[in-house]
């Protein structure tokens, strides 16, 4: 299990495959749950500045979500003569100030993803 802390909200992701997002300050249960990777996930990072979540998974897949739980993007496979093929996810961390993300793979790999929308700096 992960656990990260964003400002009142702890988002807590389970290898089942589910992200829960937490109030700090109710005592209740989450307040969204997220069916992301149904019984695969292996990694989560969460932004410090930015309102983004990405989690992995063994089946060769990420998915960038908001902090409200809408899926923003996914980064998958595409098999075609250039294509870089992702490994099964084994970690993931996001820039600290820009909205780049690095995934590690089970093979030995490191990518780094941009935001398509970003302006190049």
């Amino acid at each position: 299990m992960t656990v990260a802390r964003v400002t009142r909200m702890i988002i807590s992701a389970s290898q089942a495959g589910d992200i829960q997002f937490l109030d700090t300050r109710s005592h209740r249960d989450a307040y969204l749950t997220i069916d992301a990777h149904r019984g695969s996930l292996t990694a989560l990072a969460v932004h410090r500045h930015a309102p983004v979540i990405a989690s992995g998974s063994a089946k060769q897949l990420i998915k960038v979500f908001s902090l409200e739980g809408e899926q923003l993007g996914t980064i998958r496979y595409y098999p075609s003569f250039m294509a870089q093929k992702i490994g099964s996810v084994s970690c993931l961390t996001f820039h600290p100030y820009q909205i780049l993300l690095a995934a590690g793979t089970a093979g030995a790999h490191v990518s780094i993803y941009a935001d398509e929308n970003g302006q190049a700096r």
